[in-house]
């Protein structure tokens, strides 16, 4: 059974993905993604976590697009939002709204930890979407902070 399995319920939208997608996109980026984040792709997709209970995207980045941001190309390539980014450890996949992103970090194959800047959100992908389907807002408190 996947580790993310809890995520399959009408809170959210996702769309899934062929392996070779995340492998073409891995190629491209230089390197695979963060152990969970990856398995995430893999067993669950992309797309848009608990959108009916915000006005935040809560978007999870496709891969080829998330290399796009990491890489600073396409869409991306003159974004000032991302200079904040600049001394990322990790890898933005989740985008709150427009220009604020979290990063998994590449951690152990157990554990991608969760950050928005130095701020620690969560310590796995796994834990961070159960906090997630729970309170569409848990994260915020910590933002404020």
């Amino acid at each position: 059974m996947s580790a993310f399995h809890f995520l399959h319920n009408e809170k959210h939208t996702f769309y899934p993905l062929d392996i070779k997608d995340i492998e073409a996109a891995e190629q491209r980026l230089g390197a695979r993604f963060p152990a969970e984040l990856r398995q995430f792709y893999v067993d669950v997709g992309y797309g848009f976590a608990n959108r009916n209970e915000t006005i935040a995207f809560q978007r999870i980045i496709d891969p080829e697009s998330a290399v796009d941001l990491h890489l600073r190309e396409g869409f991306y390539e003159h974004d000032p939002d991302l200079d904040m980014y600049d001394e990322r450890e990790g890898f933005l996949f989740f985008e709150v709204v427009e220009g604020l992103y979290f990063e998994a970090r590449w951690g152990t194959e157990d554990a991608s930890p969760v950050y928005f800047m130095d701020t620690c959100i969560s310590d796995s992908l796994q834990a961070f979407f159960e906090q997630f389907d729970n309170d569409a807002h848990f994260y915020e408190k910590m933002l404020e902070e």
